[in-house]
C-alpha cells in the first residue's frame, strides 16, 4: 500500500495537480511528463468513463471549455474523446494533445512516479458505479497497488473502492469547515483525509494524524512554509518544478 506519510529528506510528498497544469494542458501526457521532470512524487489525475466504458483521464463534466464540444465525457465514445483537441485551449504548442486512457498512464508511470487517482462522479446524480471496479481491475492488472492512491469527494465511491481493494490506499477529500474531521470517517475505511487548505487548521492536521491517518490536503491556497510547520504529509502544486524546497525549508 502506498504510504502518504513517507517523507522525502524531511519534506512532505509533492503532488502534481493534474500533472503540471500551469505549464501544460491539464490531464495530458505533456502535463504528466512536466510533473515528473519537475520533481513531483505523485501525479493527481481524474478518471471518468466514456459511453463505451473506457476509463479516460479528464476532469471536467462539460467538455465545452477545453474542446469546444459540449457534453459530458460519458456521452461520447472513447474514439470520439480521443479525437478531441485537449491542448489548443492552453496554447498552439499543445494543439492536438489527446485525452489519455488510464491504461496508457499506468504503463507510463509504473516504477517511475506514484498516481493519485480521483474518481469523478457528476453531482447530483451518482454516475456509472463500475468506474471504481474497472479502475481497480486495471491497477491490479499492472501490479500497481502500491503505487496508487484513490481519492474522491464521493464517500460512496471510496467505500466501494476500499471494499473491493482494501490493499490500495484511499483518501477522502472535503472542502468545507468541519467541527470534527474524524466525523468524516463514518462508514469509511480510508487511509488519509484531504481537507481544503483554505479551511484547514493546525489542530485539524494533528487530529487527523493522531488517528493514524495521513493528512494530504488539497485546495487552491498553498502557504508551503506554514504547511510544513503544521506537518502535513503532502502538498500539491500546479507547477511542481517551481517548488524550491531548500528555500521553503530554510525560511
Amino acid at each position: 500500500m502506498f504510504d502518504l506519510r513517507t517523507r522525502k529528506n524531511g519534506r512532505p510528498l509533492l503532488v502534481g495537480h493534474r500533472g503540471a497544469m500551469a505549464v501544460a494542458p491539464e490531464n495530458t501526457m505533456a502535463s504528466f511528463e512536466a510533473a515528473l521532470a519537475g520533481g513531483a512524487d505523485l501525479i493527481e489525475l481524474d478518471v471518468q468513463l466514456s459511453n463505451d466504458k473506457e476509463i479516460m483521464i479528464v476532469h471536467d463534466f462539460d467538455l465545452a471549455y477545453k474542446t469546444g464540444k459540449s457534453g459530458r465525457p460519458d456521452q461520447f465514445s472513447a474514439a470520439e474523446l480521443r479525437a478531441m483537441d485537449m491542448g489548443s485551449h492552453f496554447g498552439p504548442a499543445f494543439a492536438g494533445a489527446q485525452m489519455p486512457f488510464l491504461h496508457e498512464v499506468l504503463a507510463w508511470a509504473k516504477g517511475r512516479i506514484g498516481l493519485m487517482i480521483e474518481f469523478k462522479h457528476e453531482p447530483p446524480l451518482y454516475s456509472d458505479d463500475t468506474l471504481e471496479e474497472r479502475t481497480i481491475a486495471m491497477v491490479r492488472d499492472y501490479g500497481m497497488q502500491d503505487e496508487v492512491v484513490f481519492i474522491s469527494f464521493d464517500q460512496f465511491a471510496l467505500q466501494r473502492a476500499k471494499a473491493i481493494a482494501p490493499e490500495i490506499a484511499a483518501s477522502y477529500v472535503y472542502i468545507a469547515r468541519v467541527l470534527d474531521p474524524m466525523a468524516q470517517l463514518s462508514g469509511l475505511k480510508v487511509d488519509a483525509l484531504s481537507p481544503a487548505t483554505n479551511f484547514m487548521t493546525a489542530d485539524e492536521v494533528k487530529r487527523i494524524q493522531a488517528a493514524g491517518l495521513a493528512c494530504s490536503p488539497g485546495g487552491l491556497w498553498w502557504d508551503y512554509p506554514l504547511l510544513l510547520e503544521w506537518g502535513v504529509d503532502s502538498v500539491s502544486a500546479n507547477d511542481p518544478g517551481s517548488i524550491n524546497w531548500d528555500e521553503i525549508m530554510n525560511r
